[in-house]
């Protein structure tokens, strides 16, 4: 029986990261929360920008960060990182169901698309992933690029 190596296609990259933001990012939200969170966890600008909660930014930024990087080409991190923004917000509905087990979602749906805290929302996360996605994919570019020069001189050392 010959062992086969596993690897990860972009939909298991995304996959994975969706795996990552929902126990690893919102199980920080809720474990540092606990039962006060109440309807916080659907605005999560609040959340996210809190002192308190500081450390959540970091966690979603690196989850982000993480998920680019190991793409091969850039455009599609990017891209599976604007994917994750809906993502994100319709985990913290169900993240505001599992912790608050309250059934009035659609009631708080409908006041987060008429607020301006919801869109507030969605455009923080969205714009701390674009953030996360294009400083990875700068990183990963300039790092290509260094491995590259290091290459060029170790074949030249040989000649």
């Amino acid at each position: 029986m010959s062992r086969t190596k596993i690897e990860f296609g972009r939909q298991g990259n995304f996959i994975v990261t969706l795996l990552m933001t929902h126990f690893v990012f919102f199980g920080y939200i809720s474990n540092r929360y606990r039962k006060s969170i109440g309807e916080d966890i659907l605005y999560l600008h609040k959340i996210l920008f809190n002192p308190y909660s500081f450390l959540s930014l970091i966690i979603l930024f690196i989850i982000v960060f993480i998920m680019v990087i190991r793409e091969n080409f850039f455009e599609y991190g990017i891209r599976n990182s604007i994917w994750l923004t809906p993502f994100i917000i319709a985990q913290s509905w169900f993240w505001y169901i599992f912790v608050n087990y309250k059934l009035d979602i659609f009631v708080q749906i409908g006041r987060f698309f008429t607020s301006y805290e919801g869109y507030l929302t969605i455009f923080s996360v969205l714009g701390i992933n674009l953030l996360a996605a294009i400083l990875a994919a700068f990183s990963k570019q300039k790092y290509n690029e260094h491995f590259k020069k290091i290459k060029e001189i170790q074949t030249l050392k040989k000649f």
